[in-house]
């Protein structure tokens, strides 16, 4: 819901997050991951109405659609430490491929005047680049209780970080302005020639350095708590296509987990796993030189399925609540927005195993 003072604008939408298959060749030591998820996605629909008695009533209309998606391939590894096993380190690096279509249309139009000529600026951007992301992990077991012989009281200590971007992406452009004007017959707009066109023309856009870092406490088999925060540098992005100039964006997410009792055959709503987050944030966007803000809270649930004895599904269902705006600032623009997210994490334990009968 997007709402201003004096109208509001309602939509609904649906995409594909990610999808992602990983492989441990080797258990506890290596593993290899494949996957493709959006880079970003682009949808909007916006139309302005004016009145002057120099040109009478006109229109203006923005449009935006298309997507970029990256597809990738990484590995981790593990370094165990001599001091103690029960700490490592784990390495792991993704290298991927970037590429998609973006369109825009600006259009002015004078809907009182059918003899009036409409003007138009169609802009699209074809792109593609290759990408990384770097991380580094640690995870150490920080309280045991050996009295008891229950792996839920072990507490854990994670923390990461990882880095990514900066990358100068190749693109193509194609920008021509035409004229239109309405058919008496039909009501609709016709083409009837091309002011200015240009085509293919090669030109570079500079990405943004993305890093971020977080901690977790807890035992996933039980409960967990846990930080993270995120920072890209976007006033560096660069593009021909830039009409405003970005900020630097961050955020900062907290989240909990509970899963009252994970291996109660008897009870399922044991093992249902129970979350709750939030998250507060600066984005890249500003108007009128205030940078847009963004807050939400999150709710979850993880519903876990047994197929076979060496198989395992969990169904995760989520539910975002945020809004994101300008501080103290007249006629901007509000957005609530509320997002549902399935996911389904499938498992298969039998894979790399040699077997003495098949």
């Amino acid at each position: 819901n997007i709402r201003t003072n004096d109208s509001t604008y309602k939509t609904v939408s649906g995409n594909i997050n990610h999808i992602a298959i990983a492989f441990v060749p080797k258990a506890d030591k290596f593993a290899i991951t494949v996957g493709l998820l959006p880079y970003t996605n682009i949808n909007y629909t916006f139309v302005q109405n004016f009145n002057t008695p120099e040109t009478g009533a006109y229109r203006y209309g923005y449009e935006g659609k298309g997507s970029l998606y990256n597809v990738f391939a990484g590995g981790a590894y593990k370094i165990k430490s001599r001091i103690n096993e029960l700490d490592n380190f784990s390495i792991g690096l993704n290298l991927g491929y970037i590429f998609g279509k973006l369109s825009y249309q600006k259009l002015i139009t004078f809907p009182d005047s059918v003899a009036a000529y409409s003007t138009r600026n169609l802009t699209t951007l074809n792109a593609s680049s290759f990408s990384y992301t770097a991380g580094i992990q640690y995870r150490r077991r920080i309280y045991h209780n050996s009295d008891i012989k229950d792996e839920r009281t072990d507490i854990y200590f994670i923390a990461g970080a990882y880095a990514g971007g900066g990358v100068k992406m190749n693109a193509k452009i194609n920008n021509y302005w035409d004229r239109l004007q309405t058919n008496v017959n039909t009501g609709a707009l016709e083409a009837i020639d091309t002011i200015n066109a240009v085509y293919n023309q090669k030109t570079k856009l500079n990405m943004p350095v993305t890093v971020g870092g977080g901690v977790m406490f807890g035992n996933e088999r039980f409960w967990m708590v846990g930080a993270d925060f995120k920072y890209a540098n976007w006033s560096s992005y660069t593009s021909p296509l830039d009409n405003d100039q970005l900020k630097d964006s961050w955020r900062i997410s907290a989240g909990f987990q509970i899963t009252p009792k994970y291996d109660d055959v008897r009870k399922y709503f044991g093992r249902i796993q129970y979350r709750l987050g939030g998250y507060y944030g600066k984005s890249e966007m500003q108007y009128n030189g205030n940078q847009l803000y963004e807050a939400g809270g999150t709710i979850g649930l993880g519903f876990p399925f047994k197929l076979t004895p060496s198989t395992g599904t969990l169904m995760n269902i989520t539910a975002d609540i945020g809004t994101r705006s300008v501080n103290n600032v007249p006629n901007a623009i509000t957005e609530a927005y509320y997002r549902l997210t399935f996911g389904f994490v499938l498992n298969d334990a039998g894979w790399f195993f040699k077997r003495k009968f098949d």
